[in-house]
C-alpha cells in the first residue's frame, strides 16, 4: 500500500499543475475579454461624440 502514495502523489501534482494552468488560462482570457470590452466601450463614446457633433 505505502508503495502507491508516490504514485498518487505524482498523479496529484500533475492535477494540480493543469489546473493551475487552466486558471492561469481564464485569468488570461478574462483580462483580454476585459481590454476589449473597455475598447468597445470607448469606440462607441467616441462615435457618439461624433454624432452628436455632426447634429449640431
Amino acid at each position: 500500500m505505502s508503495q502507491d502514495y508516490p504514485a498518487r502523489i505524482a498523479a496529484l501534482e500533475d492535477a494540480l499543475r493543469q489546473k493551475d494552468s487552466q486558471l492561469s488560462l481564464i485569468a488570461e482570457t478574462e483580462s483580454f475579454l476585459r481590454s476589449a470590452l473597455s475598447r468597445a466601450e470607448e469606440k462607441i463614446e467616441n462615435e457618439e461624440r461624433e454624432i452628436e457633433h455632426l447634429r449640431a
